[in-house]
């Protein structure tokens, strides 16, 4: 019978029909596999990152001087590379959920104790009785700044903006002065609190914290006790030493090369402060025992560097226009100092008011809920210093800076007569 097919010749190749049954699939692992195995993967790396996170998160938490979660969080995620995604986030908090009501009244006072209720010794050893310390002055002073108005409409609260003694005193004269202002005509149930410390009557002492910004000290993030007597009031320093844009000098030992133009506060051997520009306002001949710089400068000539338009650098940090705790300390022309350390404030509404106390330079200190505290003192019978918070809302106890602790104060002290 014939074929189609010739002899020798292979047969037609024949195709599938397409109406047909599917051909079997190819040999290899069917879908769900690599479904469950990617699964595994995400499964495996999110266990991991948990350990990561767990193993890494507990030395922050046992070295905890009591800050809340939040800051811990904050701090464990800009030493782990996530600086950027930290500031992003404070940003979201202080837009979004911690957000400053408008309008409203202070619920902080005005007013502070007049004077120390129960002075101890003054700088000189003894303690001075009424009738002295009220008639006779005795040391060279300087004058308080004059009453600062407020930027709220309507009238002022009762001793607004008053500059009132608040520290023990020094041959019968108060170093520290306080007030409260409220800095801001929308927000007003915010005050600015803020001290005006007299440089003839107080010099400053540096302390490093025992982990910022970073260098071996002799006194472990504490003021040593042999001080306390004449302590007249302490605050926070800057800001983390790598998010400074700036340099730091302790004792002769360059920890972190300074950069010309920065703002800088320097002290002297013998406790004198300068606050301004590098390389202008504070030679880098002098001789310093600590040199510390943090940004650029938010007060200079006089005038605010933060309004819209300047350009003033932050880093990466809480945008300036976000209502925040801050702090920044500023120099008069006469030399004394003024800081400033509240929740609840623009960077803008800052300046304003440093500005308007007289300060014709300032730089920034350390910001956000914990890392801002400044305290002044009076002292008891014996002579110990008993510490008052010049923010009521300033969290926890008020001795921290006298205390081993992780971060950096400024100590004023009373000068020996």
């Amino acid at each position: 019978m014939a074929t189609d097919t010739e002899p020798g010749s292979s047969a037609p190749e024949v195709l599938p029909d397409p109406s047909g049954p599917p051909l079997p699939a190819p040999p290899g692992k069917p879908p769900r596999f690599w479904l469950r195995r990617t699964l595994v993967g995400v499964l495996a790396l999110a266990v991991l990152a948990v350990a990561f996170f767990t193993v890494t998160f507990i030395p922050y938490v046992r070295d905890s001087q009591g800050e809340p979660k939040e800051v811990l969080l904050a701090t464990w995620g800009r030493d782990h590379g996530l600086g950027p995604a930290v500031a992003v986030a404070e940003d979201f908090y202080y837009a979004y959920i911690n957000v400053t009501p408008e309008g409203g009244a202070p619920t902080e006072s005005t007013d502070f104790a007049a004077g120390d209720p129960s002075p101890g010794p003054s700088a000189s050893g003894s303690a001075p009785s009424p009738s002295a310390s009220a008639t006779t002055v005795t040391r060279e002073h300087l004058t308080p700044p004059a009453t600062l108005t407020s930027a709220a409409d309507g009238p002022a609260l009762k001793n607004e903006g008053v500059w009132q003694p608040v520290s023990w005193k020094v041959d019968g004269i108060a170093p520290v002065y306080a007030t409260r202002v409220r800095p801001d005509a929308t927000h007003t149930s915010v005050l600015a609190s803020l001290m005006w410390i007299d440089t003839k009557l107080a010099s400053t002492i540096y302390v490093p914290g025992y982990q910022e910004p970073g260098t071996v000290n002799p006194f472990d993030g504490a003021l040593p006790k042999k001080y306390w007597e004449s302590l007249v009031a302490n605050i926070n320093g800057a800001f983390r030493l790598k998010d400074s844009q700036g340099g730091f000098i302790y004792k002769g030992q360059t920890i972190e090369p300074l950069v010309d133009g920065q703002a800088t506060f320097a002290i002297a051997k013998d406790g004198a402060i300068s606050i301004g520009k590098w390389g202008r306002d504070v030679k880098a001949k002098g001789d310093y025992q600590v040199v510390r710089q943090n940004l650029a400068l938010i007060i200079d000539g006089g005038k605010s560097k933060v309004k819209s338009g300047d350009g003033f650098a932050w880093g990466a940090t809480t945008d300036g226009e976000n209502l925040a705790w801050r702090s920044a300390i500023g120099q008069r022309k006469d030399g004394s100092i003024v800081y400033i350390g509240s929740p609840g404030l623009s960077a803008e509404a800052m300046a304003d008011t440093l500005v308007a106390a007289g300060v014709q330079r300032a730089m920034v200190l350390d910001m956000n809920n914990w890392w801002v505290a400044g305290f002044y003192f009076t002292h008891d019978a014996d002579g110990a210093p008993v510490c008052h918070k010049v923010d009521s809302n300033i969290q926890e106890g008020c001795d921290r800076f006298l205390n081993r602790y992780k971060r950096d104060s400024l100590q004023f002290l009373a000068k020996k007569g």
